[in-house]
């Protein structure tokens, strides 16, 4: 498992945070105008009646928006943080099995806000479930 990077460097595609790695996120795919990933289903993440729990898509939501921002806004403004601020996800299928695919693109990215939107699709290319998250710019803090 890799260790964040220091400013300015960006995030590398192959970076996975403590969290997400229990829930086994991996990127695919990371630029400022776009995130690729995907989880394998596993039993671990089943909620009691077989399915795929629901705070895995929103996980996987709120990880791709996050890090897709941070991307964005350090290529950007050449450094700072960006946090979450609300997390709307939609479950439309439910999924037993296989791997799910998120891609997270940008809405709206201003000086202080961004919007992104995920989408979530199965095997099959079918949407599962979709998030948008709304996330604060922060300026790099002095010290």
């Amino acid at each position: 498992m890799s260790q964040p990077p220091e400013f300015p460097q960006p995030i590398d595609p192959a970076y996975v945070a403590s969290f997400d790695s229990l829930v086994g996120l991996q990127f695919t795919e990371l630029s400022p105008d776009l995130a690729r990933a995907q989880i394998e289903v596993k039993p671990q993440l089943h909620q009691p009646m077989g399915l795929l729990h629901g705070g895995v898509y929103c996980s996987m939501v709120e990880s791709m928006a996050s890090v897709a921002a941070f991307t964005w806004y350090n290529a950007t403004y050449g450094a700072g943080d960006v946090v979450g601020v609300n997390n709307n996800t939609d479950f439309l299928r439910s999924v037993r099995s296989g791997t799910i695919y998120g891609k997270a693109e940008p809405i709206h990215r201003g000086r202080r806000q961004q919007l992104w939107l995920v989408t979530i699709t199965n095997d099959n290319d079918r949407l599962v479930a979709r998030g948008q998250v709304r996330l604060q710019n922060l300026e790099p803090r002095s010290g």
